[in-house]
């Protein structure tokens, strides 16, 4: 799962990252790609969650992650190479730092400029990160997970697990389990940014079956990539292995409303993210989704980078009308048995 962070404060130094001039390195990436440029994050796009920004104490004990590994943009991580097809979205240009993920098995792609690239390469894995480094820096690369604590306490590896256990049969039990912090608040800021470019210059078709108020996006290449991370996640809390089916963006517009239904096959297990909302809420945003389940209705409220699973093909799901002056980006991520044999799209 993502890390803990977020608020003001956080916003603040993420807003001061690398001092100096701002986008001039971003400048040289196409915005028709996806990237999310840790020296010129788009802070303003940062989810404004509430969540407690790192503290000073707990960046003075860190490392460099053994399971991040820099990659010229070129030159794919070897359980990616046979995959181009899922980053064909992507700038491959620069330096990427990839970047395994604790809490589960999602590769995470961070791309640095060459000062950052110099310094994380003067370090070995394991190695302890030099309190020289500037703390907003040490600070940016503790929350992409290149730094990491030197060591965690069993209390924090058995919460980790208890909150696994926990959602895993939720979701066996009732057919729905929240995720938290599914997607890394600074991936969300630059799906944001990458998606409201394409919805910006007509790229998505405005309209489809199920509303004329929302633009949609079918299996999409970034979107696919993350559709493909999230996979082992999903196969964790329903305790079985699960493979992608297709997966469906829609930004939905004011006055769209999403009627009671329930998917088709290819949609048996799913994941809804909430990737993009305006105006944006600090916490939860206002346009639920509501779930039909064997215990009633219910209904269920996302903060940005939230993911919901749920079983689409035997629970009625539905969005009530969208208010006026707003807009809410989802992205849905549908799996399928690994052994289902029928069509995937």
């Amino acid at each position: 799962m993502a890390a803990s962070v977020g608020n003001a404060a956080w916003l603040q130094w993420v807003a001061s990252l690398m001092g100096g001039s701002r986008q001039t390195y971003a400048a040289t990436f196409p915005p028709d790609r996806f990237y999310c440029l840790l020296d010129e994050l788009p802070a303003h796009l940062v989810p404004q969650m509430a969540r407690q920004s790192p503290q000073e104490d707990q960046l003075s004990t860190l490392v460099l992650n053994p399971k991040c590994r820099l990659h010229p943009g070129t030159d794919l991580p070897e359980e990616l190479r046979a995959r181009h097809d899922l980053v064909s979205g992507f700038a491959l240009q620069g330096t990427i730092a990839w970047v395994q993920g604790n809490a589960s098995r999602m590769l995470l792609p961070f791309w640095i400029g060459r000062d950052v690239e110099s310094l994380v390469r003067g370090l070995s894995p394991n190695e302890p990160v030099p309190a020289s480094i500037p703390l907003k820096l040490r600070k940016t690369l503790a929350a992409a997970g290149i730094f990491i604590p030197e060591a965690r306490t069993d209390s924090d590896l058995s919460r980790s697990q208890e909150l696994k256990h926990k959602a895993s049969a939720q979701f066996r039990e009732r057919g729905y389990a929240p995720l938290i912090g599914l997607i890394h608040p600074f991936h969300v800021a630059a799906l944001r940014r990458y998606y409201r470019y394409r919805i910006r210059t007509g790229a998505l078709q405005l309209g489809d079956g199920q509303s004329s108020r929302r633009y949609v996006d079918y299996n999409e290449p970034v979107a696919r990539y993350f559709h493909d991370q999230i996979a082992s996640t999903l196969s964790e809390l329903a305790g079985e292995l699960l493979k992608p089916s297709y997966v469906y963006l829609a930004s939905y517009l004011s006055g769209a409303e999403l009627k009671k239904h329930t998917d088709r096959e290819q949609c048996d297990f799913s994941v809804t993210l909430c990737l993009d909302y305006s105006p944006e809420p600090v916490l939860a945003t206002p346009w639920p989704i509501h779930l039909e389940t064997t215990a009633g209705t219910v209904t269920v409220y996302q903060s940005l980078g939230d993911g919901l699973a749920y079983r689409g093909t035997r629970l009625p799901h539905y969005r009530d009308v969208l208010s006026a002056g707003q807009s809410s980006t989802s992205i849905f991520f549908h799996y399928v048995k690994n052994d289902f044999a029928g069509p995937l799209r």
